[in-house]
């Protein structure tokens, strides 16, 4: 299932790349091209929030009205009146909620087997050369753990110290080895196939200046996502200010986010991280101009 998603994703990259020439702007492409594919679900999204900000008073008198039955007949007069209301209204807690989201699992999935090997969904080398690529790769890289998971994306900054483990390969497949020597797998400078660590940050001064920039992934995934939830729990406060329960446990799961997003950018090649960061900013202002066209007063 997950090999078909990728030779998907790998084909519309290839075309993004064959025309650009840069696997970063291939990138910048990509997520705007899935921004404006989902908008529709997101434009239901936000109309769904702002009906569901303008259904809550008519909730509050549903539980004043059964507020002195006894707790499991008010519960079900409760949830029998509030989905009559909903039907009534047009509203559905799926599209208001996490519908969108869960649309965007599949794109993350093709978008990991994308950047975790672009030798074989991107370029579409042979099995033979990519194979051979990687074992050398992990042998003399000393790639362990979750970096040999990763050894094509690491493999095509040292592509000509490895080849010379191989000659007899490097001479079958020379056409395919210069695919790869003039395959710019970088965006702004930074590597995307190499994966931030922690121990850059341990070992700062002792660390390379490659190593450094890379910090610059997780730091904008963190900022990014964090100016998003705020934005996103500011308007919500605004436009529902008497549901301070509800505001307070999203509010919680809105700020775990960029916390989670932070830690997985640590696990991840750089091209995820920067997936992420032009994902938030998109949303950024997307929420935006949304909040202002589908506010619930009007």
């Amino acid at each position: 299932m997950f090999d078909f998603l990728y030779s998907i994703f790998g084909f519309l990259f290839r075309i993004l790349y064959d025309f650009i020439g840069n696997y970063g702007l291939a990138l910048l492409i990509f997520t705007l091209f899935f921004r404006v594919v989902l908008l529709p679900t997101t434009i239901k999204q936000q109309k769904g929030s702002a009906k569901q900000v303008r259904l809550q008073p008519k909730i509050k008198r549903i539980r004043e009205k059964y507020q002195d039955y006894a707790p499991q007949e008010r519960n079900a007069k409760i949830q029998e009146e509030t989905n009559a209301l909903y039907q009534r209204e047009g509203y559905s807690a799926m599209t208001a909620g996490c519908a969108p989201l869960l649309l965007q699992l599949p794109i993350l999935w093709g978008l990991y087997g994308v950047v975790r090997e672009p030798l074989k969904y991107v370029l579409n080398l042979p099995k033979e050369l990519v194979e051979a690529l990687k074992e050398v790769a992990v042998s003399e890289l000393g790639l362990t753990g979750t970096k040999a998971a990763y050894a094509e994306s690491a493999l095509i900054a040292n592509i000509d110290n490895l080849l010379l483990k191989i000659p007899e390969t490097a001479a079958q497949f020379a056409d395919e080895i210069q695919k790869i020597r003039e395959f710019n797998f970088t965006m702004f400078g930074i590597d995307l196939g190499a994966i931030p660590a922690f121990d850059t940050i341990k070992n700062f001064g002792s660390s390379s200046t490659d190593e450094k920039i890379l910090l610059i992934i997780p730091l904008l995934s963190f900022v990014t996502s964090l100016m998003t939830s705020l934005l996103t729990q500011a308007r919500q406060k605004k436009q529902n200010p008497g549901a301070q329960e509800m505001a307070a446990q999203t509010g919680c799961m809105m700020l775990m986010m960029p916390f989670m997003s932070l830690y997985f950018t640590f696990q991840f090649p750089a091209g995820m991280g920067m997936y992420w960061i032009l994902s938030n900013v998109f949303a950024f202002f997307q929420t935006l101009i949304l909040g202002h066209f589908y506010a619930p007063r009007k």
